[in-house]
């Protein structure tokens, strides 16, 4: 029966893919997301306290589901593996079976949500259960689960308050304006204007290295590719290109703005993982 619950719930997810198309996963940007989290878990803990023998809460708890779930969160990988993650946009553009079921922008599809909150669910109950109930590895078994639960949680309801900007900008120019990767334009909150620029070559010709001097609000930096500057908490700055035809005499160059403030939740539960780790390390295996 197990099956045939989790095969009916993917399928329901499937259908409203296919009527609705994916989801809206701005809809979940803060603070609706910390709203829906604590809701989330609290009626997960009323299930696990209040109905412990039902059906359900034993079919969230139960080894088989947790097999189940990553089982299906490995093959959604894949899906994102297989196919081109495009844009919104793009992903509207192409056509077939994999493009209704959201095969291009798989990530937010019903269909991986789906997936992705059976995972969650089962991770939390029996986190739940083993705060209850263990007595030896409590707490690194707390830390593994708990931690990978903050980690996937951040990684995509998280994303909802991500933003990824592109902006040029020009020598002696100051700007604020910069561009979604769907070429809708956004206003940054300050300026940023572009001092100088330098390129350098391999012997062949090809650029080996090239970096500019920025000015961000107040503050004035050296950029380089690959070497992402944190301007604030969460908000990381790059630069992504030049006018490779006049190389060293470019008047302009394109920096990546990336606002990501759940960031640090996700390297929170990757650390909290890495000591539960260390914890099975020093201690070994031990049966409940």
């Amino acid at each position: 029966m197990r099956h045939l619950y989790v095969t009916s719930y993917i399928i329901l997810a499937a259908v409203i893919q296919l009527l609705t198309g994916n989801f809206p996963v701005s809809f979940l940007a803060f603070p609706l997301n910390i709203i829906f989290a604590v809701t989330w878990l609290f009626l997960l803990w009323i299930l696990y306290k209040e109905y412990k023998s039902s059906t359900f809460t034993r079919f969230l708890c139960a080894p088989e589901t947790s097999v189940l779930s990553i089982g299906l969160f490995i093959g959604g990988c894949m899906v994102i593996g297989l196919f081109p993650q495009l844009s919104d946009a793009e992903a509207k553009m192409c056509e077939g079976i994999p493009a209704f079921l959201g095969c291009y922008n798989f990530m937010t599809s019903w269909i991986f949500i789906a997936i992705l909150l059976l995972l969650l669910s089962n991770l939390a109950m029996i986190t739940i259960r083993a705060y209850q109930h263990r007595k030896q590895s409590r707490w690194r078994f707390i830390l593994n689960h708990t931690g990978l639960w903050l980690a996937l949680f951040a990684g995509f309801f998280g994303s909802s308050d991500t933003q990824t900007l592109r902006i040029p900008i020009y020598k002696g120019e100051p700007t604020r304006e910069a561009f979604d990767m769907n070429g809708s334009a956004h206003y940054l909150d300050y300026e940023i204007e572009l001092d100088s620029f330098a390129v350098e070559y391999y012997p062949n010709g090809r650029p080996s290295r090239f970096a500019a001097d920025v000015r961000l609000g107040n503050e004035t930096t050296l950029l380089e590719v690959n070497h992402p500057y944190t301007y604030r908490l969460g908000e990381d700055v790059y630069l992504t290109g030049y006018d490779v035809a006049k190389g060293n005499e470019s008047n302009y160059c394109i920096l990546q703005v990336v606002k990501q403030p759940w960031k640090y939740v996700m390297v929170a539960g990757i650390l909290m993982m890495l000591a539960g780790a260390v914890l099975l390390f020093i201690n070994g295996t031990k049966r409940v």
